[in-house]
């Protein structure tokens, strides 16, 4: 029963919190706007176009089924900042102490943040990436694939997708719960996303296990970026979880969680 009620302290949490809502509109609704705008600009040059025919071009247009994902790195940076605000929450004003009163058993307290987060972040993840691809197709018209059915490549894409943004979601909250802060994650995570963890992947091996170019790995933007083994990438990116999670426990169990620090 305490589980129970704690999971749905939570979940009333989450949803009730206007991060919540705001995340919401940017990857249900302003995704989806910016993947009508990269589709009318794909209709104005042609779904073959390559830079032979359209000197403009840097690249050819990829096949079919990538279309549209490149749009989705937008809502990487979206779910690392809302995971990153939710796994801090609690230290804000000492907020833990209050659900702590009602919820004494600090592993059930972890436990059903931790899953409410996890469940919540894959279902948010797969309906806006699949609304996302069916916005590409809607405005390719004749061009595209089938509305909501797609093809079986195109599912298992966006599935893929939805694992990056669940783990890379899930990292942000794990961080941020370890360390306190939101801070943590943001400086971590976020200048991966503009540009640096590739960068660094391109000049340093090793850079290629960061957690972003980790899941970037998992997001069919080109045949080219799923060219890597793609449970590897979600194997390691669960190895960056799991790690960091280890040391969250230690920390809300056995350290002083009444204070900010």
């Amino acid at each position: 029963m305490a589980l129970i009620y704690s999971l749905h302290s939570e979940i009333l949490k989450l949803l009730y919190r206007r991060a919540t809502h705001v995340v919401l509109f940017l990857i249900l609704v302003f995704q989806t706007f910016l993947a009508n705008i990269g589709a009318s600009q794909i209709v104005s040059v042609g779904i073959h176009a390559t830079p032979e025919t359209t000197p403009e071009l840097v690249e050819a247009i990829p096949p079919i089924e990538f279309l549209g994902f490149d749009v989705t790195l937008f809502g990487i940076f979206i779910m690392i900042i809302l995971g990153s605000i939710y796994g801090a929450e609690e230290y804000k004003g000492s907020a833990i102490r209050t659900s702590l009163l009602s919820i004494t058993n600090r592993s059930t307290f972890l436990v059903s943040k931790t899953l409410v987060w996890l469940i919540f972040s894959f279902i948010i993840s797969f309906l806006s990436i699949f609304l996302t691809i069916n916005m590409t197709h809607y405005v390719l018209g004749q061009d595209g694939l089938l509305l909501f059915s797609l093809n079986g490549t195109v599912w298992f894409y966006i599935f893929l997708a939805s694992i990056a943004w669940t783990l890379l979601g899930l990292l942000a909250y794990i961080l941020a719960l370890t360390f306190k802060k939101a801070l943590v994650p943001l400086l971590f995570l976020l200048p991966q996303v503009y540009n640096l963890g590739t960068f660094l992947a391109n000049h340093i091996s090793i850079a290629k296990f960061l957690p972003v170019s980790l899941s970037y790995g998992l997001i069919a933007t080109s045949p080219q970026m799923l060219e890597q083994n793609s449970l590897q990438n979600i194997l390691l990116l669960l190895c960056w979880n799991l790690s960091f999670l280890a040391l969250a426990i230690y920390r809300v169990l056995q350290s002083d969680i009444g204070g900010g620090e």
